[in-house]
């Protein structure tokens, strides 16, 4: 089963409408990217796939060309169709907005073929990976470790060395070390358990995220899978 869900792919060749609908479907935790070139290297598509791309008669958006491309890849990929108001050959379905207003119809498709998959919430790292650095003081304690995976609801890490005293349960300053970014954030270590001989624990941030520190870590989850998908 792929609980990671679907890889979402908007083309559209106004730069400000991709990336306005980019942000939008990343804020409803769908594995969002966006291109406004038709040059790109199809070969990211490594998984189940939906590209919504948008339908233009202008000479320099080859999107005939484009599907062509994408129907000789061996992997799934569901195309749609926006800015149309039938639906076209070698698509399977179409929105008829050619704008930031097609959102809801995006939403409601990706929503109607379970796009998000298992898991509902956009992750980067895994548990074999160290992605980042965090601390935190409790007490006259410093408690410091390695982030192994990161979404926008919270985090799994280990700590460096495991504590021999107990684990407080909330934390009000957690700060996440990550690649540029360094945010502090409150919340509850819920559950831990054993993987490879390491105790990996959870920590889920409070609902109450600042919407800065909420923007740098979906700019972190992001910057890191554009490059590991090599889509600059």
């Amino acid at each position: 089963m792929d609980y990671q869900g679907r890889q979402i792919f908007i083309a559209h060749p106004d730069p400000d409408v991709c990336n306005k609908l980019v942000r939008a479907l990343r804020r409803n935790e769908y594995e969002t990217f966006g291109f406004y070139k038709l040059d790109v290297d199809i070969s990211i598509l490594m998984r189940d796939s939906v590209i919504f791309i948008s339908i233009s008669e202008d000479s320099s958006w080859d999107w005939r060309e484009f599907l062509r491309s994408v129907g000789e890849l061996e992997v799934n990929v569901a195309m749609v169709a926006f800015g149309v108001s039938e639906l076209p050959e070698g698509f399977s379905y179409f929105i008829e907005s050619a704008d930031d207003k097609s959102l809801d119809g995006m939403l409601a498709y990706l929503e109607k073929i379970q796009a998000r998959g298992p898991r509902h919430f956009v992750r980067f790292g895994s548990q074999l990976a160290s992605i980042a650095t965090f601390n935190f003081h409790y007490g006259d304690r410093l408690f410091a470790g390695v982030i192994h995976d990161v979404s926008s609801t919270g985090l799994s890490c280990t700590f460096k060395p495991e504590p021999d005293t107990p684990i407080p349960e909330e934390v009000e300053d957690l700060n996440l070390n990550i690649h540029g970014y360094r945010i502090s954030l409150g919340g509850k270590f819920t559950l831990d358990r054993v993987s490879a001989g390491q105790i990996i624990h959870v920590f889920n941030f409070k609902d109450s995220i600042p919407d800065e520190a909420l923007d740098s870590i979906y700019d972190f989850i992001y910057s890191s899978l554009e490059t590991k998908l090599y889509l600059h």
